[in-house]
């Protein structure tokens, strides 16, 4: 079955938005759950209260919600991303929403962590999902890229562009490995974890780069 086109009148367009957006959320906390595989589309039916007949109105398979909720958290990092202006700050940012996410459970539209693997994983199955995993890896790391110039302009130091893209790729490797430990260990310590950033977070230098292009 093809899913409905979100078309008709305002108010049409604004319910199947509406039951869009109820079937993403159900979707995400099964698939955090359970994982991609375990979650079948009548429990993500039954967590969302409708039937799976209706959710294939809305999406033509799981594969496609799996995709719209990749998006949508790569929305939430870009938001994220866009307003931060060092890389300890980032880190900072994304402490406190693991934080928050081990304490208080995630909240609707939050970006969750233990999804975030489980997409990752499924990149290594599904091709489709690979391709919007590589495309988001770039986005990011582009992101990050930007920070590392922001906070760089600020202190008044220019980055030769080989050292912009390490400052970037040690960002990055910090914020998946966080991302990671908090996920499998539901005992980390936080204030440990931020003195340890604090620590790896080397200082923006201009110098000349002696070791190639990255």
């Amino acid at each position: 079955m093809s899913p409905m086109p979100i078309g008709g009148s305002e108010k049409s367009r604004a319910r199947a938005q509406a039951q869009r957006a109820r079937i993403l959320e159900a979707a995400r906390e099964c698939f955090s759950e359970s994982g991609f595989h375990g979650a079948s589309m009548a429990r993500i039916g039954e967590r969302a209260g409708m039937s799976a007949g209706l959710i294939y109105r809305y999406f033509a398979s799981k594969a496609e919600i799996i995709r719209a909720i990749a998006e949508g958290q790569r929305e939430v990092r870009m938001r994220t991303m866009a307003e931060v202006g060092s890389r300890l700050e980032l880190l900072e940012r994304v402490l406190d929403k693991l934080s928050e996410w081990r304490r208080a459970g995630l909240a609707p539209g939050a970006f969750d962590p233990a999804l975030f693997l489980e997409v990752t994983a499924e990149a290594g199955r599904d091709p489709a999902i690979a391709a919007l995993v590589g495309a988001q890896e770039e986005q990011a790391c582009a992101d990050m890229a930007r920070i590392v110039e922001r906070e760089a302009l600020a202190a008044g130091v220019r980055l030769p562009p080989p050292a912009l893209r390490r400052h970037a790729l040690l960002l990055r490797c910090l914020v998946d490995g966080v991302i990671l430990r908090c996920v499998r260990d539901p005992k980390l310590d936080f204030a440990q974890v931020r003195a340890s950033l604090r620590s790896l977070v080397p200082p923006l230098e201009e110098r000349p780069d002696q070791s190639g292009p990255v």
